[in-house]
């Protein structure tokens, strides 16, 4: 996604990059400790609500989570970022603090900002972002709602590239999954690709005419983390460049325990499959849905999700296993990216060690790494997430059969045309006229460029997208219109009462909602090449339907509705050449932002915005403190 901006930042949490040119706080250390993300067993989950405070600092650093040193982002000195944890009902106060070179957005992604729409984050959609050296304190309640969460940068998210990110987890009493019934253990699991080449040199280049060395295609991940560590090979270093081989992280579980494995993935690109060895999985949560599989997903040996989805797995650690230890894996699948370094560490590794009940030990006596093997069966995927149909809501929730209206979001990979040749210094100056083209995928392979931060040539996938035709740039587009947005404008801003009244539709895409009751979006994906992830902020989506090609109306006439209890989640992969139906409780009154949860499609423009309850939204009293942000962005 484009911002107008006269400065040299592109800012949010999601949708965004920034210059890191200098380190602005102490390196961090090679590994985060472990017990960061072990939930405190003592943490009591009530009804009865309180005010929870956290303050973030956000800065420039150094680390090598990967063993590659370079410069970070992190928050409070970590990366990722602390555990925030609260019960359904409190009341968030954070108050983020920017030491950054530029400008940011924080996003609370899932969360969904009943009646402080403008505290959901995303520069140039809901707020104006913070300035540098600035704060900002993000008020909202966590009402309706419970489960597994994250704080990404708001869109974003090419700062969630560069390491701002961490996790976000509601307890409740009316969670049916329950500590010492369901499970006796639980912690986070960040899953991340890493790029050892900054954002703020891949992003521009995407951007410009003359696309990422020459083809409208980002580079692949050096490697993967689990909650910030991953193994690179340092010898794929070159002599002026600092590296130190990692070792996994470990953790210590009880023998007869079972854990439940709270997985987010962080990445920007990539997706995952977890597994964990000589161990099966049964899945229990989707986006913060508790959720039982049916017969074919109950134990499972591998759970595939892409950016922004969470998932909640149950492992069973037998008795009999004292004294052993054996693998997570968390490996990326390398048939959702156009090509591939021959550099990467495609698998992150975490170990974990078994200790007898009661056990003193905080380790096995054992230093050595796992014997454990990998599950056979092959990992090839078509980039797609778990069966919807596959998941059952344990709470559930029937949605109505007719609906008051619909709309649409289609998608498309083509150019902008320029109409004027681009200045060397902004390939995308000059004054533009929009080309929507569906490309002709067959026939072409791209020869990648060599990975700017290694000495070793890329590899291809078998088909791939064709160079730019002269004097274009490659986009994305949603409705025809790429996603071009002003930071120091929101469109929320537009919409309340002094503003224009109006979406600019020459800049985003929208659809609207105007009254209180269920609607039906259509997700579109005409892009053959790509399946995408779709995060909607604020509601809801209930999956009740898929089909091929266009939701024409003879299409939709053959589709089978679920109706009764479907899979409600916040982000969903599309495969290319479908559509999706997703059912919407238009009970948040707000403007959401739509995009593809891939932090450089939605660079180039794949996102829109649903607005709902128009004549509600006008009626919002924005805060005075957050409107300041935009009388300091323009000071």
């Amino acid at each position: 996604m484009k911002f107008h901006t006269p400065w040299l930042w592109i800012i949010s949490l999601g949708i965004g990059y920034v210059v890191t040119t200098k380190s602005q706080g102490p390196e961090i250390p090679a590994q985060v400790p472990n017990s960061e993300y072990l939930l405190n067993p003592n943490f009591v989950i009530t009804s009865k609500t309180q005010t929870r405070k956290y303050t973030l600092v956000v800065h420039n650093t150094t680390a090598s989570p990967d063993g590659f040193w370079r410069e970070v982002l992190a928050i409070n000195n970590q990366m990722p970022g602390p555990l925030i944890e609260a019960n359904e009902g409190d009341r968030l106060e954070i108050t983020v603090i920017n030491r950054l070179d530029s400008p940011l957005t924080m996003h609370w992604h899932g969360i969904y900002q009943n009646g402080t729409n403008w505290e959901d984050g995303p520069a140039g959609i809901t707020q104006c972002p913070i300035p540098v050296g600035g704060t900002y304190t993000y008020q909202f309640s966590l009402d309706g709602q419970f489960g597994t969460y994250c704080k990404p940068p708001a869109h974003y998210e090419s700062l969630r590239v560069e390491g701002i990110n961490g996790p976000l987890i509601i307890h409740s009493p009316r969670d049916p999954l329950k500590r010492k019934i369901d499970f006796d253990q639980e912690m986070v699991l960040m899953l991340t690709d890493w790029f050892h080449t900054p954002a703020d040199q891949i992003v521009p280049q995407i951007l410009s005419h003359t696309g990422y060395h020459g083809f409208p295609t980002p580079p692949s991940p050096n490697s993967a983390l689990i909650n910030g560590i991953g193994e690179w090979d340092c010898r794929f270093a070159t002599t002026t460049q600092r590296c130190r081989q990692n070792a996994p992280p470990e953790f210590t579980v009880v023998a007869g325990s079972r854990i439940r494995y709270r997985l987010i993935n962080s990445g920007s690109h990539a997706m995952f499959f977890f597994s964990a060895d000589n161990h099966t999985l049964n899945v229990t949560e989707a986006d913060a849905t508790p959720v039982h599989g049916r017969e074919f997903i109950t134990n499972v040996h591998r759970v595939i999700f892409h950016n922004g989805q969470r998932y909640s797995v149950i492992v069973n650690i037998p008795l009999n296993e004292a004294g052993s230890s054996f693998y997570l894996r968390a490996k990326m699948d390398p048939d959702c990216w156009p090509w591939v370094t021959n550099d990467l560490q495609g698998t992150a590794y975490a170990i974990i060690r078994v200790v007898a009940p009661g056990s003193r030990q905080r380790q096995v006596p054992s230093k050595q790494r796992p014997t454990t093997q990998d599950w056979a069966e092959k990992t090839n995927n078509q980039c797609m997430d778990l069966d919807p149909n596959s998941l059952v809501p344990i709470i559930p929730v029937r949605v109505p059969t007719a609906v008051l209206g619909t709309g649409t979001f289609t998608n498309a990979l083509g150019f902008k045309v320029l109409s004027s040749p681009p200045a060397s210094s902004n390939p995308s100056s000059g004054k533009t006229r929009t080309a929507k083209r569906q490309l002709d995928l067959s026939g072409h392979q791209m020869i990648p460029p060599l990975g700017m931060n290694t000495t070793s040539p890329g590899q291809t996938n078998n088909t791939q997208i064709p160079p730019f035709p002269p004097q274009t740039v490659g986009r994305f587009f949603i409705n025809n219109i790429t996603a071009v947005l002003t930071p120091q404008q929101p469109v929320l801003h537009d919409l309340v009462h002094g503003g224009s009244g109006i979406v600019n539709s020459s800049n985003i895409a929208s659809v609207v909602f105007p009254e209180l009751g269920y609607y039906d979006l259509y997700l579109v994906n005409t892009d053959a090449a790509t399946n995408h992830p779709f995060h909607l902020h604020g509601p809801d989506m209930h999956i009740v339907a898929q089909g091929s090609g266009l939701p024409t109306p003879e299409n939709l006439k053959t589709l089978t509705y679920r109706t009764e209890n479907p899979l409600r989640r916040d982000t969903m992969v599309i495969q290319g050449g479908t559509f999706t139906v997703v059912r919407i409780n238009t009970d948040l009154p707000g403007v959401w932002f739509l995009h593809c949860h891939m932090d450089w499609h939605v660079e180039s423009g794949l996102a829109g915005v649903l607005v709902v309850q128009p004549e509600k939204v006008k009626s919002f009293e924005i805060p005075k403190r957050t409107r300041a942000l935009c009388r300091n962005l323009n000071d």
